[in-house]
């Protein structure tokens, strides 16, 4: 746990983050949008302080951002130095430990890790939310669907997967470690071709974040993927949408601009599919046993089971 916080100490780390442009500009434009003069606003993990400020310079009365990483101190005197001093406050602490004197209008946070859940914060989310936001306070952002699709890319299994192991090494046979490696399951961050997806992508989980609750997301599924081409089945892809605002979107999916997130590329053992067929894959979502920020997925398909650790 402590380690987390201060990684998240670590200037580079949000200088990716921050740098990151369609991230940080749709969530200036959804503050612009929502924020409305004279609103009280939280922004719970607020790194840098940058959603607190542009929360503040849209007209919020009164802001308060909250972090546990020592980055807090960095915030404030950049609060102070873009003058917004007089409206923004940086606290560092808990999310349990703030409780505010009157109702919060707005709850801003920028939760969100890899396949939506992996950072864990949803948890402090919740619990902030439930002691600050006031009757009819809105939530930015307002709803998150997680969506996984099909992935037919033999290149790619072979340079960032298990398909590696399939020639021989300096005359050596290595072929035994494809099963091993598969069986491993790790999930890997990358930026996917959208011609790889051979399926449309369907959503997993769709969470309104003014009533979500911490265990909503762990849950088994069965979704019902549709094969758009004739293929081969050796991987799934895994991303976030999040409705920032009623206008401004943020789809970390391989369609849409590259964001630091990418997609979770998720390796399967290859099976043929064929243009028409209904893929149904069941779905078991967890968290990893004792590690509040790593979650286990298995998916179950065409007779394959693939267990994979997402931290």
């Amino acid at each position: 746990m402590e380690y987390y916080f201060q990684r998240y100490g670590d200037l580079e780390l949000h200088r990716r983050m921050i740098g990151d442009r369609a991230r940080t500009e749709a969530f200036a434009r959804a503050i612009a949008e929502v924020v409305r003069e004279g609103d009280v606003v939280v922004d719970l993990g607020t790194g840098t302080g940058i959603l607190a400020m542009l929360a503040g310079r849209a007209g919020a009365r009164r802001v308060v951002g909250i972090d546990q990483a020592e980055i807090t101190q960095v915030a404030a005197d950049l609060v102070d130095h873009n003058g917004l001093g007089d409206r923004v406050q940086i606290l560092r602490g808990e999310a349990s430990a703030l409780v505010l004197d009157e109702p919060a209008d707005l709850l801003i946070s920028e939760w969100l890790g890899s396949f939506a859940l992996v950072e864990g914060m949803l948890d402090d989310l919740v619990v902030c939310r439930d002691l600050n936001l006031g009757p009819g306070g809105k939530m930015l952002p307002a709803r998150v669907q997680l969506m996984l699709a099909a992935v037919d890319d033999p290149v790619l299994f072979v340079r960032e997967g298990p398909g590696f192991w399939r020639d021989p090494i300096q005359g050596l046979d290595f072929a035994p470690l494809e099963r091993l490696e598969l069986e491993q399951g790790r999930a890997v961050q990358l930026r996917l071709d959208p011609a790889a997806l051979v399926s449309a992508p369907v959503c997993l989980l769709d969470l309104d974040m003014r009533t979500v609750r911490v265990k909503e997301p762990y849950r088994d599924t069965v979704l019902e993927l549709r094969v758009k081409r004739d293929g081969v089945l050796n991987g799934f892809a895994g991303w976030f949408t999040a409705q920032l605002s009623p206008s401004v979107s943020l789809d970390t999916g391989p369609e849409h601009p590259e964001t630091h997130w990418a997609q979770s590329y998720l390796t399967f053992p290859p099976q043929p599919v064929r243009r028409g067929e209904t893929l149904r894959v069941e779905v078991s979502l967890r968290r990893e046993a004792g590690e509040r920020r790593a979650l286990r997925l298995t998916l179950r398909a065409l007779g394959q089971e693939q267990r994979y650790l997402l931290e």
